[in-house]
Protein backbone atom coordinates (compact mmCIF):
# COMPACT_ATOMS: atom_id res chain seq x y z
CA UNK A 1 0.00 0.00 0.00
CA UNK A 2 1.32 3.61 -0.41
CA UNK A 3 3.23 4.55 2.22
CA UNK A 4 4.58 8.43 3.21
CA UNK A 5 8.38 7.53 2.68
CA UNK A 6 7.23 6.45 -1.47
CA UNK A 7 4.93 9.27 -2.07
CA UNK A 8 7.89 11.77 -0.83
CA UNK A 9 10.90 10.12 -2.82
CA UNK A 10 8.70 10.34 -5.87
CA UNK A 11 7.72 13.56 -5.32
CA UNK A 12 11.72 14.85 -5.64
CA UNK A 13 12.62 12.96 -8.54
CA UNK A 14 11.29 15.64 -10.27
CA UNK A 15 10.64 18.42 -7.02
CA UNK A 16 14.01 20.12 -6.27
CA UNK A 17 15.02 24.00 -5.38
CA UNK A 18 15.72 24.52 -9.07
CA UNK A 19 12.53 22.91 -10.45
CA UNK A 20 10.44 24.60 -8.20
CA UNK A 21 11.58 28.31 -9.14
CA UNK A 22 11.42 26.95 -12.35
CA UNK A 23 7.85 26.65 -12.01
CA UNK A 24 7.32 29.69 -10.00
CA UNK A 25 8.22 31.69 -13.45
CA UNK A 26 6.01 30.00 -15.20
CA UNK A 27 3.10 30.36 -12.36
CA UNK A 28 4.23 33.99 -12.37
CA UNK A 29 3.83 34.42 -16.15
CA UNK A 30 0.07 32.91 -16.08
CA UNK A 31 -0.47 35.39 -13.15
CA UNK A 32 -0.30 32.58 -10.03
CA UNK A 33 3.23 33.48 -8.87
CA UNK A 34 4.49 33.48 -5.33
CA UNK A 35 7.25 36.48 -3.70
CA UNK A 36 10.57 34.92 -3.90
CA UNK A 37 10.73 34.42 -0.08
CA UNK A 38 8.07 31.63 0.10
CA UNK A 39 9.57 29.97 -2.82
CA UNK A 40 12.84 30.30 -1.16
CA UNK A 41 11.22 29.30 2.17
CA UNK A 42 9.88 25.74 1.14
CA UNK A 43 12.37 24.98 -1.66
CA UNK A 44 15.32 24.80 2.07
CA UNK A 45 12.91 21.81 2.68
CA UNK A 46 13.55 20.01 -0.68
CA UNK A 47 16.15 18.05 1.18
CA UNK A 48 16.24 14.12 -0.05
CA UNK A 49 17.39 13.15 3.40
CA UNK A 50 14.99 14.88 5.30
CA UNK A 51 11.86 15.92 2.98
CA UNK A 52 8.71 14.69 3.89
CA UNK A 53 5.70 16.13 2.64
CA UNK A 54 3.06 16.20 5.14
CA UNK A 55 5.56 17.79 7.04
CA UNK A 56 5.93 20.71 4.30
CA UNK A 57 1.97 20.88 4.15
CA UNK A 58 1.90 21.11 8.35
CA UNK A 59 4.63 24.09 7.83
CA UNK A 60 2.42 25.76 5.01
CA UNK A 61 -0.12 25.63 7.31
CA UNK A 62 1.47 27.27 9.98
CA UNK A 63 3.19 29.81 7.99
CA UNK A 64 -0.47 30.60 6.68
CA UNK A 65 -1.88 31.03 10.27
CA UNK A 66 1.10 33.10 11.48
CA UNK A 67 0.82 36.38 11.90
CA UNK A 68 4.18 37.86 11.73
CA UNK A 69 4.19 36.31 7.90
CA UNK A 70 0.25 37.37 6.97
CA UNK A 71 1.88 39.58 3.67
CA UNK A 72 2.71 36.21 2.24
CA UNK A 73 -0.27 34.45 3.28
CA UNK A 74 -2.25 33.87 0.02
CA UNK A 75 0.77 32.53 -1.30
CA UNK A 76 1.48 29.72 1.27
CA UNK A 77 -2.11 29.11 0.85
CA UNK A 78 -1.92 28.35 -2.55
CA UNK A 79 1.07 26.60 -2.38
CA UNK A 80 -0.54 23.94 0.20
CA UNK A 81 -3.42 23.15 -1.65
CA UNK A 82 -0.87 22.39 -4.95
CA UNK A 83 1.27 19.91 -2.97
CA UNK A 84 -1.71 18.58 -1.43
CA UNK A 85 -2.91 18.00 -4.95
CA UNK A 86 0.02 16.60 -6.02
CA UNK A 87 -0.41 13.85 -3.56
CA UNK A 88 -3.98 13.08 -4.36
CA UNK A 89 -2.74 12.94 -8.26
CA UNK A 90 0.23 10.49 -7.11
CA UNK A 91 -2.16 8.21 -4.90
CA UNK A 92 -4.84 8.14 -7.43
CA UNK A 93 -2.20 6.99 -10.62
CA UNK A 94 -0.76 4.26 -8.40
CA UNK A 95 -4.36 2.95 -7.89
CA UNK A 96 -4.75 3.01 -11.84
CA UNK A 97 -1.74 2.90 -13.52
CA UNK A 98 -0.81 -0.37 -11.06
CA UNK A 99 -3.85 -2.07 -10.86
CA UNK A 100 -2.78 -5.46 -12.55
CA UNK A 101 0.57 -5.92 -9.73
CA UNK A 102 -2.38 -4.58 -7.13
CA UNK A 103 -4.79 -7.40 -8.28
CA UNK A 104 -2.07 -9.98 -8.01
CA UNK A 105 -0.74 -9.18 -5.04
CA UNK A 106 -3.78 -8.48 -3.02
CA UNK A 107 -4.68 -12.27 -2.83
CA UNK A 108 -2.09 -12.37 0.00
CA UNK A 109 -4.03 -10.28 2.40
CA UNK A 110 -6.85 -13.43 2.58
CA UNK A 111 -6.39 -13.26 6.37
CA UNK A 112 -8.70 -10.25 6.20
CA UNK A 113 -11.31 -12.33 4.67
CA UNK A 114 -10.86 -14.61 7.63
CA UNK A 115 -11.48 -12.57 10.37
CA UNK A 116 -14.87 -10.57 8.73
CA UNK A 117 -15.78 -14.30 8.88
CA UNK A 118 -14.72 -14.01 12.77
CA UNK A 119 -16.02 -10.75 13.52
CA UNK A 120 -19.32 -9.90 12.39
CA UNK A 121 -18.81 -7.07 11.21
CA UNK A 122 -14.51 -6.60 11.23
CA UNK A 123 -14.36 -2.94 12.09
CA UNK A 124 -11.32 -1.08 9.87
CA UNK A 125 -10.01 2.04 11.15
CA UNK A 126 -7.86 3.37 8.01
CA UNK A 127 -5.45 6.32 7.44
CA UNK A 128 -5.19 5.26 4.12
CA UNK A 129 -6.46 7.36 1.22
CA UNK A 130 -6.55 4.39 -1.37
CA UNK A 131 -9.39 2.19 -2.21
CA UNK A 132 -7.56 -1.30 -1.62
CA UNK A 133 -9.48 -2.24 1.58
CA UNK A 134 -12.28 -2.10 -0.61
CA UNK A 135 -10.45 -4.11 -3.67
CA UNK A 136 -9.30 -7.19 -0.94
CA UNK A 137 -13.03 -6.99 0.10
CA UNK A 138 -14.48 -7.32 -3.70
CA UNK A 139 -11.65 -10.12 -4.13
CA UNK A 140 -13.15 -12.33 -1.55
CA UNK A 141 -16.77 -11.28 -2.32
CA UNK A 142 -16.97 -9.39 1.21
CA UNK A 143 -19.36 -6.27 1.56
CA UNK A 144 -17.80 -3.21 2.78
CA UNK A 145 -19.93 -0.37 4.61
CA UNK A 146 -18.52 2.89 4.83
CA UNK A 147 -21.24 4.71 6.71
CA UNK A 148 -22.91 6.54 3.66
CA UNK A 149 -26.73 6.42 2.79
CA UNK A 150 -28.94 3.99 0.66
CA UNK A 151 -29.24 7.32 -1.17
CA UNK A 152 -27.75 7.55 -4.86
CA UNK A 153 -26.70 10.40 -6.87
CA UNK A 154 -25.81 10.42 -10.52
CA UNK A 155 -23.05 12.09 -12.03
CA UNK A 156 -23.37 12.90 -15.90
CA UNK A 157 -20.47 11.91 -17.97
CA UNK A 158 -20.53 13.68 -20.77
CA UNK A 159 -18.98 13.92 -24.22
CA UNK A 160 -17.60 16.89 -26.56
CA UNK A 161 -20.84 18.26 -27.53
CA UNK A 162 -21.79 18.28 -23.99
CA UNK A 163 -24.26 15.28 -24.28
CA UNK A 164 -24.86 12.99 -21.21
CA UNK A 165 -23.22 9.21 -22.42
CA UNK A 166 -23.21 8.04 -19.51
CA UNK A 167 -23.82 8.19 -15.52
CA UNK A 168 -21.54 7.39 -12.16
CA UNK A 169 -23.45 6.93 -8.90
CA UNK A 170 -22.60 7.92 -5.65
CA UNK A 171 -24.04 7.41 -2.22
CA UNK A 172 -23.92 9.91 -0.56
CA UNK A 173 -23.65 11.55 3.38
CA UNK A 174 -24.94 14.86 4.46
CA UNK A 175 -23.81 17.25 6.76
CA UNK A 176 -26.11 16.69 9.49
CA UNK A 177 -26.52 12.94 9.36
CA UNK A 178 -22.34 12.99 9.81
CA UNK A 179 -22.78 15.76 13.10
CA UNK A 180 -25.38 13.22 14.34
CA UNK A 181 -22.26 10.80 15.10
CA UNK A 182 -25.12 7.72 13.65
CA UNK A 183 -23.66 6.80 10.74
CA UNK A 184 -25.33 3.83 9.18
CA UNK A 185 -22.94 1.33 9.59
CA UNK A 186 -23.45 -2.72 10.06
CA UNK A 187 -24.92 -3.27 13.06
CA UNK A 188 -23.45 -6.11 15.52
CA UNK A 189 -24.43 -9.91 14.06
CA UNK A 190 -24.14 -8.17 10.20
CA UNK A 191 -21.57 -10.04 7.72
CA UNK A 192 -18.99 -7.41 6.68
CA UNK A 193 -16.80 -4.89 6.73
CA UNK A 194 -17.70 -1.38 8.28
CA UNK A 195 -14.84 0.75 6.95
CA UNK A 196 -14.05 4.41 8.37
CA UNK A 197 -11.45 6.70 6.70
CA UNK A 198 -9.70 9.36 8.72
CA UNK A 199 -8.28 11.12 6.86
CA UNK A 200 -10.17 11.78 3.17
CA UNK A 201 -10.01 9.08 0.81
CA UNK A 202 -9.76 8.94 -3.31
CA UNK A 203 -13.26 8.01 -3.87
CA UNK A 204 -14.68 10.29 -1.44
CA UNK A 205 -15.67 13.95 -2.54
CA UNK A 206 -17.42 17.10 -1.28
CA UNK A 207 -20.72 18.03 -2.95
CA UNK A 208 -23.59 20.49 -4.18
CA UNK A 209 -23.78 23.53 -2.29
CA UNK A 210 -23.13 22.61 1.21
CA UNK A 211 -20.66 20.45 2.67
CA UNK A 212 -22.63 16.99 1.68
CA UNK A 213 -20.12 13.91 0.90
CA UNK A 214 -20.58 11.63 -1.78
CA UNK A 215 -18.62 8.41 -2.25
CA UNK A 216 -18.33 6.69 -5.58
CA UNK A 217 -20.51 3.44 -6.22
CA UNK A 218 -18.81 1.21 -8.75
CA UNK A 219 -20.89 -0.87 -11.12
CA UNK A 220 -20.38 -3.79 -9.11
CA UNK A 221 -18.52 -4.89 -6.22
CA UNK A 222 -15.30 -6.41 -8.54
CA UNK A 223 -11.79 -4.95 -8.17
CA UNK A 224 -11.93 -3.73 -11.81
CA UNK A 225 -15.28 -1.99 -10.84
CA UNK A 226 -13.77 -0.41 -8.39
CA UNK A 227 -10.86 0.83 -10.54
CA UNK A 228 -12.74 1.39 -13.20
CA UNK A 229 -15.12 4.21 -11.56
CA UNK A 230 -12.21 6.18 -9.46
CA UNK A 231 -10.79 6.75 -13.19
CA UNK A 232 -14.33 7.61 -14.53
CA UNK A 233 -14.76 10.49 -11.32
CA UNK A 234 -10.92 11.63 -12.11
CA UNK A 235 -11.27 11.64 -16.48
CA UNK A 236 -14.37 10.63 -17.51
CA UNK A 237 -17.15 12.86 -16.44
CA UNK A 238 -16.34 15.70 -18.83
CA UNK A 239 -14.56 15.39 -22.11
CA UNK A 240 -11.19 17.56 -21.79
CA UNK A 241 -12.68 20.34 -24.35
CA UNK A 242 -15.40 20.59 -22.19
CA UNK A 243 -13.08 21.08 -19.21
CA UNK A 244 -11.07 23.27 -21.02
CA UNK A 245 -14.30 25.66 -21.56
CA UNK A 246 -15.45 25.42 -18.15
CA UNK A 247 -11.87 25.85 -16.51
CA UNK A 248 -8.95 27.62 -18.66
CA UNK A 249 -6.79 27.34 -16.37
CA UNK A 250 -6.08 24.47 -14.16
CA UNK A 251 -4.84 26.30 -11.18
CA UNK A 252 -7.91 27.97 -11.04
CA UNK A 253 -9.40 24.91 -9.79
CA UNK A 254 -6.96 23.32 -7.56
CA UNK A 255 -8.05 19.87 -5.97
CA UNK A 256 -11.65 19.96 -7.73
CA UNK A 257 -13.15 18.01 -10.42
CA UNK A 258 -15.64 19.99 -12.62
CA UNK A 259 -18.30 18.31 -14.59
CA UNK A 260 -22.14 19.74 -15.32
CA UNK A 261 -24.95 18.48 -13.37
CA UNK A 262 -28.24 16.93 -14.48
CA UNK A 263 -29.79 20.33 -15.11
CA UNK A 264 -26.54 21.58 -17.00
CA UNK A 265 -25.41 23.18 -14.76
CA UNK A 266 -21.32 23.81 -13.67
CA UNK A 267 -20.37 22.30 -10.54
CA UNK A 268 -17.61 21.13 -8.94
CA UNK A 269 -16.33 17.67 -6.91
CA UNK A 270 -14.11 18.46 -3.84
CA UNK A 271 -11.40 16.15 -3.00
CA UNK A 272 -11.20 15.18 0.61
CA UNK A 273 -7.36 14.19 0.33
CA UNK A 274 -5.18 15.78 3.05
CA UNK A 275 -6.25 18.96 2.29
CA UNK A 276 -7.46 21.21 -0.16
CA UNK A 277 -7.76 24.94 -1.53
CA UNK A 278 -10.81 25.66 1.30
CA UNK A 279 -8.60 23.67 4.05
CA UNK A 280 -6.95 26.69 5.57
CA UNK A 281 -9.78 29.39 4.76
CA UNK A 282 -13.17 27.41 5.36
CA UNK A 283 -13.50 25.97 9.07
CA UNK A 284 -15.47 22.92 7.52
CA UNK A 285 -12.79 20.44 6.38
CA UNK A 286 -11.33 20.61 9.84
CA UNK A 287 -13.98 19.89 11.52
CA UNK A 288 -15.25 17.23 9.11
CA UNK A 289 -11.95 15.36 9.72
CA UNK A 290 -12.84 16.24 13.72
CA UNK A 291 -16.34 14.83 13.48
CA UNK A 292 -14.45 11.71 11.98
CA UNK A 293 -12.24 11.16 14.50
CA UNK A 294 -14.68 11.55 17.16
CA UNK A 295 -16.87 8.70 15.63
CA UNK A 296 -13.43 6.81 15.67
CA UNK A 297 -13.19 7.22 19.68
CA UNK A 298 -16.90 6.53 20.28
CA UNK A 299 -16.63 2.97 18.08
CA UNK A 300 -13.29 2.28 20.36
CA UNK A 301 -15.55 2.20 23.21
CA UNK A 302 -16.71 -1.06 21.94
CA UNK A 303 -13.66 -3.11 21.43
CA UNK A 304 -11.27 -4.65 23.60
CA UNK A 305 -8.63 -5.67 20.96
CA UNK A 306 -7.54 -3.67 18.24
CA UNK A 307 -5.24 -4.44 15.82
CA UNK A 308 -2.43 -1.64 14.13
CA UNK A 309 -0.93 -2.66 10.95
CA UNK A 310 1.28 -1.04 9.05
CA UNK A 311 0.55 2.44 11.39
CA UNK A 312 3.35 5.02 11.76
CA UNK A 313 2.20 6.25 15.43
CA UNK A 314 3.26 9.25 14.28
CA UNK A 315 -0.08 11.20 14.33
CA UNK A 316 -0.69 12.91 17.32
CA UNK A 317 -4.29 12.82 17.05
CA UNK A 318 -4.89 9.10 16.49
CA UNK A 319 -2.37 8.17 19.11
CA UNK A 320 -4.02 10.62 21.89
CA UNK A 321 -7.50 8.82 21.07
CA UNK A 322 -5.22 4.84 21.39
CA UNK A 323 -3.71 6.23 24.62
CA UNK A 324 -7.15 7.20 26.05
CA UNK A 325 -9.00 3.89 25.10
CA UNK A 326 -6.53 2.12 26.47
CA UNK A 327 -5.81 3.95 29.62
CA UNK A 328 -10.04 3.24 30.31
CA UNK A 329 -9.92 -0.24 30.85
CA UNK A 330 -7.01 -2.72 32.14
CA UNK A 331 -8.98 -5.44 29.94
CA UNK A 332 -8.11 -3.59 26.44
CA UNK A 333 -5.33 -5.01 24.16
CA UNK A 334 -3.31 -3.25 21.37
CA UNK A 335 -1.30 -5.20 19.20
CA UNK A 336 1.03 -3.56 16.85
CA UNK A 337 2.18 -5.34 13.82
CA UNK A 338 5.06 -3.62 11.90
CA UNK A 339 8.39 -4.68 10.33
CA UNK A 340 11.42 -4.90 13.10
CA UNK A 341 9.70 -3.58 15.69
CA UNK A 342 11.38 -4.20 18.81
CA UNK A 343 9.77 -1.52 21.50
CA UNK A 344 6.61 0.32 22.86
CA UNK A 345 6.40 3.27 20.89
CA UNK A 346 7.20 6.57 23.71
CA UNK A 347 3.65 7.57 24.35
CA UNK A 348 2.47 4.43 25.23
CA UNK A 349 4.95 3.40 27.31
CA UNK A 350 3.03 3.72 30.48
CA UNK A 351 0.25 1.29 29.03
CA UNK A 352 3.18 -1.21 28.14
CA UNK A 353 1.42 -4.13 29.63
CA UNK A 354 -1.72 -3.68 27.48
CA UNK A 355 0.73 -3.41 24.14
CA UNK A 356 1.36 -6.81 22.11
CA UNK A 357 4.04 -6.16 19.44
CA UNK A 358 4.46 -8.93 16.76
CA UNK A 359 6.91 -7.76 14.43
CA UNK A 360 5.82 -8.92 10.72
CA UNK A 361 4.94 -8.00 7.61
CA UNK A 362 1.38 -7.30 6.89
CA UNK A 363 1.09 -10.35 4.62
CA UNK A 364 3.00 -12.00 6.91
CA UNK A 365 0.60 -11.45 9.89
CA UNK A 366 -2.52 -12.14 7.69
CA UNK A 367 -0.76 -15.52 6.66
CA UNK A 368 -0.74 -16.98 10.17
CA UNK A 369 -4.54 -16.21 10.84
CA UNK A 370 -6.63 -18.99 10.59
Amino acid sequence: MPLRVDISAEILTWLSPASLRKLNATWTGRGFGHPDEVIEDIARMLDETTFDYEAVLKHMEVQYLNDARAGFAQAYHALYAWLSQVVSQLLYRRQVERRDSYREGLQYFEGIARLAQRHRPLWIFSLNHDVLVECIAALFGIEVNAGFSSRTVCLPCRGRDGRAIAALAAETLTDAELASGQLLFFKTGWPGINLLKLHGALDVFTYGEGHDLVRLKPADQTFDAIIDALQIANEGLLDPSVVSSLVPDPLAATNKIPYIDGDGQPRVLGRTLLASAARLTDPYPPLMQRRLLEYFRASLTQADRLVAIGYSMSDGEVNEILYEWLEASGTRQLEIVAPGIAQVPSFLEKLSAQVELSPASATTYLERIE
